[in-house]
């Protein structure tokens, strides 16, 4: 069985060794146990084993129903670095993990649809999904997952919380939309954040006092929702101007602000994937396909595997490549798939290949192909800069006018080394 973790010396890190994501999960100690833990939000179950193989697996003890502190106290005086926690990848897998790990202990994450689907066999309780965990991994048959640094964590985090504000955001302004069109008042290209615009719904009928209230919450609401999405958009731009990588990902054609902030919260340390076409798995833009026999050949598509977040994202980029008709190589080689293949999705999947591609090769620091014009991308970072608003460029370190903090930012941009990671 392979390793899991193959070690690279980090420059930026003074010598210290990270671990590469290679999706193989570490072999079975030889002289320690194993040790199966499930996870739920207040408890923990734990079943220790000894042995190689499920066939001669020893079920050595169980503890159930521990609290956090009783699992750390418990881990930190009964086991040692020789023996081996496995968990299922799940909502705080990753936190108990790091814990033990600053215990000086070993644990991994494992994917969850590889150790989730055996639940469905048999009967299940804590307990026994505890020595499951433990016998899968024995079995060979459930792979590791890449444990995200406490930057990428953050980052992750943010963009969370900024794409359910956009969420909540649209939602808002779709209720405010379906309630006024039950009174046949359509409000067409004009803003509903407008006070004009609000002040011309109101002298469109008599409202009743009640619904006078209403529309007042539906405002409110609307209001409140559109300053929680520009504030976290704010905390992702001051990030991308802290960020060179992430600057340096803008030159790309089709990532603007939210793709460049993303791609670097999602990927991490692009070092994980050795080959740019691991990276593509990862986020599922690879077609899948099914072959039996002489005559059974299913192509699949990219279908829902991988990071689907990140996915939705190139596409929207790869879409904006394709608006631009001919003007750039890659969005002529899109219209010409898309003539020769008759189906505009399939040509959008691919561009959204090719620019991860062009992201691998970025980030890695290689030289990439598909690149905005100067202007282009000049235009990008005005509109990034504008976001900031003038306080948080002053807080942050940047000029006052916008003309010289794009020049700013192209020059740190211009300021990375070629063979940075």
């Amino acid at each position: 069985m392979k390793k899991m973790y193959k070690l690279k010396p980090t420059p930026s890190e003074e010598g210290r060794l990270v671990a590469a994501e290679i999706y193989t999960a570490p072999p079975p100690p030889s002289k320690g146990r194993v040790i199966g833990l499930d996870c739920h939000p207040d408890t923990y179950t734990a079943a220790v084993f000894r042995g190689s193989t499920p066939h001669d697996a020893r079920k050595l003890s169980s503890r159930e129903n521990l609290c956090l502190q009783s699992l750390m106290d418990w881990s930190a005086k009964e086991f040692t670095r020789e023996d081996l926690f496995l968990l299922e990848a799940g909502s705080n897998s990753f936190e108990i993990c790091r814990r033990l790990q600053a215990l000086g202990l070993r644990a991994v994450v494992m994917e969850s649809c590889h150790v989730g689907k055996h639940a469905k066999t048999y009967a299940d309780n804590d307990k026994m999904a505890a020595a499951r965990i433990a016998l899968v991994y024995l079995a060979g048959n459930a792979p590791c997952v890449w444990i995200p640094d406490a930057v990428s964590c953050e980052r992750r985090e943010l963009l969370h919380v900024y794409q359910n504000a956009v969420a909540n955001h649209t939602a808002a302004l779709n209720s405010l939309k379906s309630y006024l069109n039950q009174f046949a008042i359509r409000t067409g290209s004009r803003g509903l954040q407008i006070e004009r615009t609000r002040e011309w719904i109101l002298a469109q009928r008599d409202w009743t006092p009640l619904q006078r209230q209403l529309l007042s919450g539906y405002f409110t609401n609307l209001d409140n929702q559109s300053e929680a999405r520009a504030r976290f958009l704010r905390l992702i731009s001051e990030q991308i101007c802290a960020e060179p990588l992430m600057l340096r990902c803008m030159k790309l054609l089709g990532i603007g602000k939210i793709n460049a902030f993303a791609l670097l919260a999602v990927i991490g340390d692009v070092r994980r994937f050795d080959r740019p076409e691991k990276l593509v798995a990862y986020i599922g833009l690879n077609p899948g396909r099914r072959q039996s026999g002489n005559g059974k050949d299913i192509k699949l598509g990219i279908g829902k595997r991988g990071r689907g977040d990140m996915r939705h994202l190139l596409i929207q980029g790869a879409q904006a490549v394709l608006r631009m008709g001919a003007n750039t190589t890659l969005g002529k080689w899109g219209w010409k798939l898309f003539a020769r293949k008759g189906n505009r999705n399939t040509a959008v999947a691919a561009v959204a290949r090719k620019l991860l591609v062009q992201v691998w090769h970025l980030l890695s620091g290689n030289p990439p192909t598909a690149l905005e014009a100067d202007k282009s991308l000049a235009l990008k970072l005005q509109k990034l800069i504008v976001v900031l608003g003038r306080k948080l460029r002053a807080e942050i370190g940047l000029p006052a006018n916008i003309s010289d903090c794009v020049f700013e930012l192209q020059r740190r941009i211009l300021a990375i080394p070629a063979t940075s990671p």
